[in-house]
């Protein structure tokens, strides 16, 4: 078992992260919200951000500060602590064999330092794909292209197909 553990801990979305996920998820107004609870950003946002190779540096603009509690990290910490461990098989930050990656990848973080340098990669991740999900759902406009003229719509559909683009939409 690891000395170090994920996700056991609030995260906090700091500067211009938490301005964009407080655009991204209203509470209680589904008909302009993109997710339900904050927590629920996090894991797709991981997985865009290492997806598309975006990270992003942590804003420290005296803005505000998001906070998921540690009770909601907890729930989702099963799905967080899976993709942590593909980000740390497909993008290893030491030269290690193949099978020494995969090791350290289900061994987790046995330092401080490791546990660090893995955490700021899935960080800087989730804010890259914080970046890219407030790109393309906030800020773009559905035009004349667009299969749906409804803007939320739109925009969730151009996302889809940003990453099953050899896939056909109805």
């Amino acid at each position: 078992m690891a000395s170090y553990e994920f996700f056991k801990s609030e995260y906090k979305f700091r500067g211009k992260h938490a301005k964009m996920v407080s655009e991204l998820c209203y509470l209680n107004d589904y008909e302009h919200t993109y997710f339900k609870r904050l927590v629920d950003i996090i894991p797709l946002a991981a997985i865009i951000g290492f997806r598309m190779n975006r990270k992003a540096a942590e804003d420290y603009a005296p803005v505000e500060t998001k906070t998921v509690f540690l009770q909601q990290m907890l729930q989702v910490k099963e799905d967080l602590d899976f993709i942590m461990q593909m980000m740390m098989i497909l993008e290893p930050a030491e030269k290690l064999s193949q099978e020494q990656t995969v090791k350290a990848a289900f061994r987790g973080a046995e330092t401080k330092e490791e546990f660090e340098r893995y955490q700021q990669m899935f960080d800087a991740y989730v804010r890259g794909g914080v970046e890219e999900l407030y790109e393309r759902l906030i800020i773009r406009k559905a035009d004349g292209d667009d299969l749906f003229y409804e803007n939320k719509t739109a925009n969730l559909m151009t996302l889809v197909e940003r990453f099953a683009p050899d896939k056909t939409l109805p």
